[in-house]
């Protein structure tokens, strides 16, 4: 008999399985599954255009957590150098969804840290959006900072005094 043809292959040295990883997809996931936090967060690191960003965020929001929000709005801040967030149709239901998703979580998780809060603040500020799009992630940003300052480090402080 083949190998793994058995259907289960378990601990076949070369069988392949075992290893969590699935039929690969064109981004690095497997087909039809969520990847891990981590992946999610390099998946989010290695989107090196708004569209690209933004796509992950589509596919992906239902699995973004606090982190991912986090590293999502610190990228958009560093691509906004070279590429205009806003004033494009094709952007606005993304950015709206993701500026709904993170001000959902700034408010009601209690996972969320003085980073990740001081990450979110900078990368807003830094993406150049205007009041209209992002005033009420702001306001609750401010809000939950302000509940969390004393756990600020110097560069969380200072990012936060730039955002706002």
């Amino acid at each position: 008999m083949p190998r793994g043809s058995d259907g289960g292959g378990r601990g076949q040295k070369g069988s392949g399985r075992g290893r969590g990883r699935g039929r690969q997809a064109h981004n690095g996931t497997a087909q039809s599954e969520v990847p891990s936090p981590a992946l999610l967060t390099s998946l989010i690191k290695r989107s090196w255009t708004v569209e690209s960003l933004f796509q992950t965020f589509s596919t992906y929001e239902g699995h973004f957590n606090h982190i991912h929000l986090s590293a999502c709005w610190n990228s958009l801040g560093h691509q906004s150098r070279s590429t205009r967030v806003e004033g494009t149709a094709v952007h606005a239901d993304a950015l709206q969804s993701l500026v709904q998703k993170t001000s959902l979580v700034v408010t009601t998780c209690s996972e969320v840290r003085a980073r990740q809060l001081a990450n979110i603040a900078h990368g807003v500020a830094k993406s150049g959006l205007r009041q209209e799009h992002v005033g009420g992630l702001m306001t609750a940003l401010a809000a939950a900072l302000k509940a969390r300052l004393a756990e600020c480090n110097p560069q969380e402080l200072a990012n936060v005094a730039w955002a706002f």
